[in-house]
């Protein structure tokens, strides 16, 4: 029997030279993989972090618009061709109404000092806006007599004893404090103002059907530190409103309006003629004659409340210069939102 002539191979593996070279290969693959990953996450969390921004920018510019556009809103009178009989004092700790007329309706304080009665982020701007609500009651009772309260049809407004009320019938304008708010029977709801709470009992004149209630509000806007921090340990900023329809900005509590506000500056379009027209723009310590001012020109910093979205140094940075001012970069993404908006009841 003959022997099969073939010859066995030796079989082979891979050398260590050719094990090392795979290796490599899957090292520089698997690190493409991670780069491309990484760079998608971080471009992912840049465009959520500029989209909120984005978001709370838009939100917080049609806020602030729309107060401003109807600052010194007194229903069918103007502010500045009836003059506001103001009969309305302090009351259970709530402060005084202060004056409402061409010098008050728009008011700004720019650079607030530290310590402020707001607690607002010093060097940053403030606006209070003083006007009426849209929506009234009607008068329905009481129009004989010139007494200590008023009826009307409904409480649609929700008035409670200690708000602030305006009544006008287009020629007159009063403000006054309720003290007392009931169901007449009927109809009708007494809305009662005393002295208790009021100057005089009387109103500058006897109002009749045509004469209509609403509720007064004065409203500030500023910005504020929240106390909370992104993951990184920086400071997050909010703007804040205090806001309570019938009582005054200082004694109504504040809320956050819109988290991710840096700063806030404002300048008056002011009329240095007689036209009601815009001459200048000044900041507010600027502006000697409120009642000249015609429009508010504002800008908000915003900046992202996420941390290390941006780099630090090098091409990944962002540079702002806002105010005057070059912002340091820390990681965060930021834009700068604004509006020039007129004075509705001054705009010719």
């Amino acid at each position: 029997m003959k022997r099969n002539s073939c010859k066995w191979r030796t079989s082979r593996g891979l050398s260590l030279v050719e094990l090392m070279i795979a290796m490599l290969v899957g090292l520089l693959l698997t690190a493409a993989v991670i780069q491309v990953f990484i760079s998608s996450k971080n471009t992912f969390r840049m465009q959520e972090s500029m989209a909120r921004l984005q978001e709370n920018g838009r939100f917080a510019v049609s806020y602030l618009a729309n107060d401003i556009r109807m600052a010194g809103y007194m229903g069918c009178a103007n502010i500045d061709r009836v003059a506001v009989n103001n009969i309305a004092e302090a009351s259970q700790g709530v402060p005084a109404v202060a004056n409402f007329d061409s010098d008050t309706v728009i008011v700004g304080t720019d650079s607030v000092p530290a310590g402020n009665i707001w607690g607002a982020a010093p060097g940053t701007d403030m606006l209070v806006v003083q006007k009426v609500n849209s929506g009234g009651l009607r008068l329905t009772g009481n129009m004989t007599t010139n007494n200590a309260n008023i009826q009307v049809v409904d409480n649609s407004l929700n008035v409670k004893a200690g708000d602030v009320l305006f009544i006008t019938d287009c020629i007159n304008a009063d403000i006054f404090r309720a003290t007392n708010v009931s169901n007449s029977g009927g109809s009708k709801v007494t809305i009662a103002h005393a002295n208790s709470a009021n100057s005089s009992v009387n109103l500058s004149k006897l109002y009749g059907s045509d004469a209509e209630v609403l509720m007064f509000e004065s409203v500030a806007y500023y910005v504020k530190d929240t106390g909370r921090t992104t993951p990184s340990g920086d400071a997050i900023r909010a703007l804040y409103v205090q806001r309570q329809a019938g009582k005054t900005a200082e004694s109504a509590p504040s809320y956050e309006l819109v988290e991710g506000v840096q700063d806030m500056q404002l300048e008056f379009g002011v009329d240095t003629g007689s036209d009601n027209l815009v001459d200048v723009y000044r900041t507010a310590n600027n502006v000697t004659d409120w009642s000249k001012v015609i429009s508010a020109r504002f800008s908000l910093l915003m900046q992202g409340v996420e941390g290390k979205v941006l780099g630090n140094s090098g091409n990944l940075t962002q540079t702002i210069n806002y105010n005057g001012s070059s912002i340091t970069a820390d990681g965060r993404v930021r834009q700068i939102f604004g509006s020039a908006v007129a004075v509705r009841n001054r705009a010719p």
